[in-house]
């Protein structure tokens, strides 16, 4: 009895150390997928300006569909566009690479029978300021670094494109004049 004992330890214990290997092997694969999924795009990598976008979402959605919403962030290892609208009937998204100008991902659905999707603003995108320019001047404002990500937002009838700029180690988010230009508020990312 002692000795099955001792031999059924002995075979958890091999069985055991032959396991450690196989869950070394699939924590390293993890952590080289981690490394890939975190490298840095860089900006320059953007083809596709803002202007494009918008014709895209246009372009697949009709000329009566309203811009609402618009960003531009690093998703999956790529920068790529959001840009969000609706026109009488539906509400649109559009996804749409920023390099290559080939759409992601596009949905439309009906509004809601309450009208509260209605009462999203719709931007004036003629008016508004080229990704360069709102770039410059957010880098200017903190001292240098890099444009990394915009988003707009509406904030006191204001439209503001939100950049996000990395300087060093630090990331400060400025907001921009979508229309203007001109800096708005600096704050730094905790």
């Amino acid at each position: 009895m002692k000795k099955l004992s001792c031999l059924l330890l002995v075979a958890l214990v091999l069985a055991g150390c032959s396991a450690q290997p196989a869950d070394h092997d699939a924590t390293s694969s993890q952590d080289k997928h981690s490394q890939v999924t975190t490298k840095q795009v860089s900006p320059s990598t953007i083809k596709v300006s803002v202007k494009q976008a918008v014709a895209k979402y246009h372009d697949q959605f009709g000329a009566k569909a309203t811009v609402s919403e618009l960003s531009l962030e690093r998703e999956n290892g790529r920068y790529q566009y959001e840009v969000s609208g609706l026109d009488q009937r539906h509400e649109y998204e559009l996804t749409l690479n920023a390099q290559t100008g080939h759409i992601i991902r596009h949905e439309q659905e009906l509004l809601d029978a309450d009208g509260d999707d209605r009462t999203q603003t719709a931007l004036d995108v003629t008016r508004l300021k080229p990704l360069a320019t709102v770039s410059k001047a957010a880098e200017k404002r903190v001292g240098g670094g890099t444009a990394v990500e915009w988003s707009m937002d509406h904030e006191n009838g204001t439209v503001l494109w939100e950049v996000k700029v990395k300087h060093g180690r630090q990331v400060s988010e400025v907001q921009v004049d979508a229309y203007t230009g001109k800096v708005v508020r600096v704050a730094d990312d905790d």
